[in-house]
């Protein structure tokens, strides 16, 4: 799959656009999609172009090493989501396993506390100090490397989704502005990082659909929304992400969301022990259980005909219930909220 062409110049011209397209895959596109991303390579030009680069987390002792099998490293992207004034509203970390296989998107609230380097303090404190603050607080907390960063501005997606036609949402679709509405209805912190969980799980459903990667004019529309609201670091490199494409096999009805309960303080949310302990054992052995639940077992076919899609919607898990908790055996969950297809069983290793 390596692009040629005539000048050193235009061959790494196609491997930016390659190195953007598996971004926009792991982001917004199904893996499972890839083929057909290199059918647009052309159209991905701009979008290299327009994307907002920032440093990424520098080296410190103690540093959590990445966790390897047969030589392949699982990788780990912290993606934050931002309101209109940069505040941080959500926090995901998109586990992608060593075998290639499987996506796990791990919700943690934006006020949990966890050591940034400088003490002890919340994420959201942490990033609006210094986003890499953030990083190295959820590498502190979890114990797990965090490869790259993405940030996404909420207002800026709120077009991709509008871009997709919508993302369904119990049986209805919900326009862009609506998807925003629902995040910003979170009863809490963890509630709303679930939800982001929830819908890019959604985002990439409908991503996956043959009519929407399909018809350029729509790929155009979702790249043209897109670009202008990531921002990556500077160190997801052509040659990793070219990797990637090859070896990827994610598909999105395979892709599961792990909230981490928690509970409040009055310095903020404390992660619950046992839900933490499984966590980290979790990225440490790049074994996150897909234990199919109630929730992700029904499909949008079964949900109702005519709901509210706002109102309607069942609220995720409360921090203050640390539910679900996750035990020896954890279930990741996909709220109420997003009702897609999932798979029983994580795919083979």
């Amino acid at each position: 799959m390596e692009p040629s062409g005539p000048t050193e110049s235009t061959g790494r011209g196609l491997v930016d656009r390659l190195a953007i397209g598996a971004l926009l895959g792991v982001l917004v596109v199904s893996i499972g999609g890839v083929a057909l991303l290199t059918v647009y390579l052309n159209r991905l030009g701009d979008a290299v172009e327009g994307l907002k680069r920032v440093d990424p987390l520098a080296s410190y002792a103690g540093r959590p090493s990445a966790v390897s099998e047969d030589g392949v490293d699982a990788v780990n992207y912290l993606l934050t989501t931002t309101d209109e004034a940069g505040t941080l509203e959500a926090v995901v970390i998109v586990h992608l396993s060593s075998s290639r296989r499987d996506l796990t998107l791990v919700a943690l609230p934006s006020d949990l506390v966890a050591d940034d380097g400088n003490g002890r303090t919340t994420l959201a404190a942490s990033f609006a100090q210094d986003p890499l603050r953030t990083a190295r607080a959820v590498e502190s907390l979890t114990g797990a490397r965090m490869d790259h960063q993405a940030r996404l501005d909420l207002d800026g997606f709120s077009g991709v989704v509008d871009s997709l036609g919508g993302i369904a949402i119990d049986g209805a679709d919900l326009s862009g502005q609506q998807v925003v509405s629902l995040l910003g209805s979170a009863p809490d912190p963890l509630s709303r990082s679930v939800r982001t969980a929830d819908l890019l799980r959604a985002a990439f459903a409908r991503a996956n659909l043959g009519s929407t990667i399909t018809d350029p004019n729509r790929f155009d529309k979702v790249m043209d929304a897109l670009t202008p609201c990531l921002t990556v670091d500077s160190a997801l490199t052509s040659e990793e992400i070219r990797g990637m494409i090859v070896e990827s096999r994610v598909r999105a009805d395979r892709i599961a969301t792990w909230p981490l309960g928690s509970r409040p303080t009055q310095a903020g949310a404390e992660p619950d022990e046992e839900a933490l302990a499984a966590l980290r054992a979790a990225f440490a052995e790049d074994a996150f259980t897909t234990t199919q639940t109630p929730a992700t077992a029904r499909s949008a076919a079964s949900a109702p005909s005519s709901p509210s899609p706002i109102a309607s919607a069942p609220s995720s898990p409360s921090p203050t219930t640390a539910a679900p908790t996750l035990t020896s055996s954890p279930q990741p969950t996909g709220s109420p909220d997003v009702r897609i297809a999932t798979t029983s069983t994580s795919s083979p290793r």
